[in-house]
């Protein structure tokens, strides 16, 4: 579950991080370094937590109680 959230997490943050900082790449600004790291962590931690919750969701379906 880690290395597919850091698989996701470096696809989805390089988008996000053209997406935003694409003025760094035509050199027209500095890179923002806190809102970049932030860039990569942020998808990482949805992956994360949307794979916890469909295992919360199968558990429940498996004991037969309502999550």
């Amino acid at each position: 579950m880690i290395i597919k959230g850091l698989i996701a997490a470096a696809f989805v943050g390089s988008l996000l991080l053209i997406i935003n900082q694409h003025a760094v790449l035509t050199g027209d600004d500095t890179l923002r370094v806190i809102p970049a790291i932030l860039t990569y962590c942020v998808p990482f931690v949805v992956f994360i937590a949307g794979q916890l919750s469909g295992a919360n969701d199968k558990m429940c379906k498996h004991c037969g109680k309502k999550g």
